[in-house]
């Protein structure tokens, strides 16, 4: 497996990840500073997080030796992020392989998404469907007033500031309800490469 690479935050250095002798190491240039035994592994969990650049697909192993996560994106600067996937699923794809074979497999949880995230983005899309729905009353009373069109513009870049938002609330809730996946196959969505 070959070794993948990636900045996960805008202020931290890149990291690079490889299978060593059994063990997910997890190293910032050039030095260890992170390790976690494969046979260690308790859980694999596969997570959304739209940024406004990129995508972005989190893939966190926890063990006995704490958690290690890496990202399908690369932070380059400031709002700049860097596309990795086409060397994410592949990598993902080798781990969870490496850790499937292992003699405690049956006792691993591979599971996809994050309950806390997928229900709070529900409640969020819920109250920015409220909140969009009362804007729209409020335009449609200042027009109703016979204050005209004009009038009523006010509530035009909120409403779009609210839309916009909203579908990225959507694509948490969708992709991230919580349930296994086969370690064997990632799942068809998990940093799709077209």
């Amino acid at each position: 497996m070959e070794e993948y690479r990636a900045r996960r935050t805008v202020f931290g250095r890149e990291s690079s990840f490889r299978v060593q002798d059994e063990t997910l190491i997890r190293a910032v240039e050039g030095v260890d500073v992170q390790r976690i035994a494969l046979e260690d592994v308790r859980e694999v969990a596969l997570t959304y997080q739209p940024l406004t650049m990129v995508d972005r697909w989190i893939c966190s192993i926890d063990g006995a030796g704490g958690r290690i996560w890496l990202p399908s994106a690369s932070f380059t600067g400031l709002g700049r992020a860097q596309d990795r996937r086409a060397s994410f699923r592949p990598f993902v794809q080798a781990l969870c392989l490496a850790i499937a074979a292992q003699p405690a497999a049956a006792s691993i949880r591979f599971v996809r998404g994050s309950n806390g995230s997928a229900y709070g983005a529900l409640a969020l899309l819920i109250v920015l469907v409220v909140l969009a729905v009362l804007l729209v009353f409020g335009m449609a009373g200042s027009m109703m007033g016979g204050q005209g069109l004009s009038a009523a513009s006010w509530a035009i870049v909120p409403i779009l500031v609210v839309l916009w938002s909203a579908q990225f609330v959507w694509r948490i809730w969708r992709r991230n309800r919580r349930h296994p996946f086969d370690p064997k196959s990632l799942p068809a969505d998990l940093a799709p490469l077209g």
